[in-house]
């Protein structure tokens, strides 16, 4: 078994556990949207509502950056790669 693959939850399972510790005092750590919107809907009261959108607003824009990222940035530097290989079998054939 690849040691990378065993390890690859760890930093994912530590930044939950940092997210929880920082915002307990402060949401009740709702990150999960569904789980804040059925809290809010459950307590119905305007404390609850008044930040709802952020997390709504928050993995959509978070969303949209790593998209652009991937598409821009992650996807050109491949292209530029696969460019950079099939100019050198083409020159191999030549």
């Amino acid at each position: 078994m690849n040691l990378l693959k065993v390890l690859a939850p760890l930093p994912i399972g530590f930044s939950v556990f940092m997210v929880h510790l920082a915002t307990i005092p402060i949401t009740g750590t709702g990150i999960n949207p569904a789980r804040s919107f059925g809290a809010a809907v459950i307590y119905n009261n305007q404390k609850a509502w008044d930040d709802q959108w952020i997390f709504w607003v928050g993995p959509f824009v978070g969303a949209s950056i790593a998209a652009l990222y991937h598409q821009f940035v992650l996807r050109a530097g491949a292209m530029k790669a696969y460019g950079s290989v099939r100019s050198q079998l083409h020159e191999l054939h030549a």
